[in-house]
């Protein structure tokens, strides 16, 4: 495949024996980074932390890490440090005790900023089999807490997954006045969301009346990412495919979606590209 690729939302799914169907499909898909987010709440059996940095210390050319940070516990900013110290480029949040935009947790979006490690956030709902260890509140993922996040630390990325799924115009909405807020379309929408739904969404471009203060095109805040096991990689990059060839996306656009977006951002915190 010619079309360069960047995967900013994987998993290790399972353990790092699964390295290898990684390397192998992304070799196939023209793949040139693979970021891996780990995965941390109370009750948790596979935070896959550890994993990752098998992974990228096995192939620091190809895999990057997004280190998971468990909200549940005592907020100590130098446990940034600590995951910056072991390899990690970015961090990963899920399942918090309090909406994203609790003053609870600034102290590491402060410290992730310093850093200038970006931030992957899960949105919307969570799944019930996977966390049924912990109190969950879905509500507490939403996407507009984001926008609150990125207005208060303005050169922190951000990135929200999912599209907020169920909330998508509170994401959307959100990514237009933040010139910092970026998401992924990864999870069930592809599959049950028509693509000119999301068109409706992402409208804004340098034509339009209302369009945004800081970038052309609503397309220039969306990455490409999988969070599926190897052997489905393949699907989710046709399914990106099909949804931005359905509504006439420009080429410059789409390798901005599927690389050069994630490539920005990556670059920023450091990774070779």
């Amino acid at each position: 495949m010619d079309r360069k690729i960047i995967d900013l939302h994987n998993h290790l799914m399972n353990d790092e024996s699964a390295i290898p169907e990684y390397e192998k499909v992304a070799e196939e898909l023209g793949i040139s980074k693979i970021v891996f987010q780990g995965l941390e709440w109370p009750g948790v059996d596979f935070s896959r932390n550890s994993a990752i940095k098998k992974a990228i210390n096995a192939r620091p050319d190809l895999f990057v890490g997004f280190g998971g940070v468990n909200l549940w516990k005592k907020i100590k900013a130098d446990r940034i440090d600590k995951l910056r110290d072991d390899g990690f480029t970015g961090l990963k949040f899920i399942v918090p005790p309090e909406p994203y935009h609790s003053e609870r947790f600034y102290p590491y979006y402060e410290r992730a900023e310093k850093l200038k490690m970006p931030c992957l956030f899960h949105l919307g709902i969570v799944s019930a089999r996977a966390t049924q260890h912990v109190r969950v509140d879905n509500n507490f993922m939403r996407p507009i807490y984001l926008d609150t996040i990125a207005r208060s630390f303005k050169d922190l990325t951000v990135i929200g997954a999912h599209l907020g799924n169920p909330w998508f115009e509170e994401a959307t909405m959100s990514a237009r006045w933040n010139p910092n807020l970026f998401f992924d379309i990864t999870g069930s929408t592809l599959k049950k969301k028509k693509p000119e739904y999301i068109g409706e969404l992402l409208w804004w471009s340098d034509t339009t009346e209302y369009k945004s203060p800081y970038w052309s095109s609503a397309w220039e805040q969306i990455v490409f990412g999988t969070d599926v096991p190897a052997h489905r990689m393949f699907d989710v990059v046709n399914d990106y495919e099909n949804l931005m060839n359905t509504l006439n996306i420009s080429e410059k656009l789409q390798n901005l979606v599927f690389y050069g977006t994630s490539a920005n951002i990556l670059r920023k915190a450091g990774v070779e590209i």
